[in-house]
């Protein structure tokens, strides 16, 4: 990280990322905060690329992010049965003598909300806290610089650790400047032929596909990407959850972020633009990446393969998308009487409820 990059404004890329962060722990916090039969009694956030904590102009970075966002669920910080632990690091010692001081300074819960600052490597900083992430809810944020840190090895150790998510952020468009580079593209193993291939603003999707390959069969993880482009160049965050619910959650930040496909901060897919300007002759036009999945989502219920409202749950939170998404389907078939279903849900907590048997469709 450059030397002056907390002494000017953040760039617009490096806010979208902190928003999404920041729009994450408020999706993510209440779960464990709010709930009335806590199964998890220790929740913990970890950020191992700190920084100071807020830029030139007093916007916030990360840390302070986390704390205020924690404040907004005060009403539960004091709970007893609960220890709520807020993990800074960074190798930069003035960043963390500069974080201390931005945090001495903030005005927050102090009682219940444990903070921890450490000076430390990234992998000294992880070997250390790793412990602490045993019999916890874990929120785990790597904000690095460039693409090293989270290799093969490495993000294959971070989804075996239970009630945990994962939100990082990699360089993408760095295996594509230097996809002939064995140091780089050995860190993940991307192949420099297909990377040559890929269209620079689908670099970080192929990344995404990269780490997806990690995940054996019998893992049950899933992740979900979001580019972010700056200039000509493509970065992103790649999350990561063993549960559902997280993906659910982290779909719903991507999805309020962009409306046409879900996954980036520009027009991916050029859905925008066929929006914006469409063909006088309807069949010309292309079909968007939403109606491409419902498109597909029609297919599935028709012909059986998908057969409750259960299984099309997973159907579409495996290919991003939300309930917002199947609801006209299940409604334009309901309509042509093509099916029969009762009281579907497409959320985690309703479709999940072990007290709830899945609704199931009827082809008419």
């Amino acid at each position: 990280m450059s030397k002056d990059f907390f002494d000017k404004p953040f760039n617009e890329d490096t806010v979208i990322k902190l928003e999404m962060y920041g729009d994450y722990i408020r999706k993510w916090a209440p779960v464990f905060l709010a709930n009335q039969k806590p199964f998890v009694h220790v929740i913990n956030i970890f950020d191992f690329f700190s920084g100071v904590g807020r830029d030139s102009k007093g916007t916030e970075g990360s840390p302070l992010l986390a704390i205020n966002i924690l404040m907004e669920y005060a009403e539960y910080l004091s709970k007893k049965e609960l220890s709520i632990n807020l993990y800074l690091n960074d190798y930069n010692k003035s960043y963390c003598e500069r974080l201390k001081q931005n945090i001495d300074e903030l005005k927050f819960d102090k009682e219940n909300i444990n903070i921890l600052i450490s000076n430390k490597d990234f992998k000294d900083a992880y070997r250390e806290l790793r412990p602490k992430m045993k019999n916890a809810a874990n929120l785990i944020f790597l904000d690095q610089f460039g693409v090293k840190f989270v290799n093969k090895e490495f993000f294959q150790e971070l989804i075996t650790i239970p009630f945990t998510d994962t939100l990082f952020f990699v360089s993408s468009a760095t295996y594509k400047r230097f996809s002939k580079d064995e140091n780089i593209s050995e860190i993940i193993g991307i192949d420099p032929k297909v990377v040559a291939k890929t269209p620079a603003s689908h670099i970080h999707k192929l990344v995404t596909d990269v780490y997806d390959s990690f995940i054996a069969d019998d893992v049950s993880y899933g992740i979900a990407p979001f580019s972010i482009k700056k200039g000509a160049n493509i970065y992103g965050l790649i999350f990561g959850s063993g549960h559902p619910l997280g993906m659910e959650k982290f779909l719903e930040v991507c999805w309020a972020k962009d409306n046409d496909t879900g996954e980036a901060n520009f027009d991916i897919e050029g859905d925008a633009l066929k929006k914006s300007a469409p063909s006088l002759f309807e069949e010309f036009n292309p079909p968007t990446k939403i109606e491409l999945f419902q498109s597909e989502l029609e297919e599935k219920i028709l012909t059986k393969e998908v057969t409750s409202d259960f299984e099309i749950y997973f159907f579409m939170i495996n290919k991003g998308f939300l309930g917002q998404h199947v609801r006209p389907v299940i409604q334009k078939l309901k309509t042509e009487e093509k099916i029969h279903i009762v009281y579907p849900s497409f959320k985690c907590s309703t479709v999940l409820n072990k007290k709830r048997k899945p609704q199931k469709i009827s082809i008419l």
